[in-house]
């Protein structure tokens, strides 16, 4: 009985915060929306965007880290944003509708590991909330290709969804070719976040 209970709560979470879906997939949107939100304008802060720059952004959720990532790179910049979940693809662009109208944001379905961008053609990469759904030595491999010469990474996740040590992170990150990496822990709005950031070789 107790294994039946597990089994149907690990279903609802998935469709809600996993890989969102259908209503609950919405009310998870929503939710994120507003937990995640300081974590969004740290990561964005700490890519250091300029107008003009082409930023990925994976796993983007209901899209308010889009959105402050077009602010960013506009004027004549472009922000990709890239999710297996159609829910919070139609969620990101009714957030970023106008980004999405000007040409600044594109969105499509895709993941760490399958991201559709060309070779070293981003400035940086933003992933909040969404490492520990990846098969990350794929993803982390996908990010250094698609990331130009002195691209930034940055990635922060929530502690206790975050299924590894994160110091785990910062070694698979050199593992990938990835340097310059800086690993914290804070205290933030809604718990501890793991905090990561690095670069591509110059």
């Amino acid at each position: 009985m107790l294994g039946a209970v597990n089994g149907l709560l690990m279903r609802l979470l998935d469709a809600g915060f996993g890989h969102p879906r259908g209503i609950l997939g919405r009310v998870g949107g929503a939710l994120m929306a507003y937990g995640n939100s300081e974590q969004e304008r740290w990561a964005v802060e700490q890519a250091h965007l300029l107008p003009g720059q082409r930023v990925l952004v994976v796993g983007h959720g209901p899209g308010l880290g889009l959105r402050l990532a077009a602010a960013a790179v506009s004027p004549g910049g472009l922000v990709v944003g890239v999710d297996p979940s159609s829910g919070m693809r139609q969620m990101a662009t009714a957030r970023c509708a106008a980004a999405v109208a000007a040409g600044v944001v594109q969105l499509r379905e895709g993941t760490a590991e399958d991201t559709g961008c060309a070779d070293a053609s981003v400035d940086a990469v933003i992933s909040v909330n969404n490492v520990m759904l990846w098969d990350r030595k794929a993803g982390f491999d996908e990010l250094v290709r698609v990331l130009r010469p002195a691209g930034r990474m940055v990635l922060t996740v929530h502690r206790p969804v975050l299924d590894v040590a994160p110091e785990t992170l910062e070694e698979e990150v050199s593992e990938a070719g990835l340097v310059d990496v800086a690993l914290g822990e804070r205290r933030r709005q809604h718990g501890v976040k793991v905090e990561l950031l690095a670069r591509r070789a110059p």
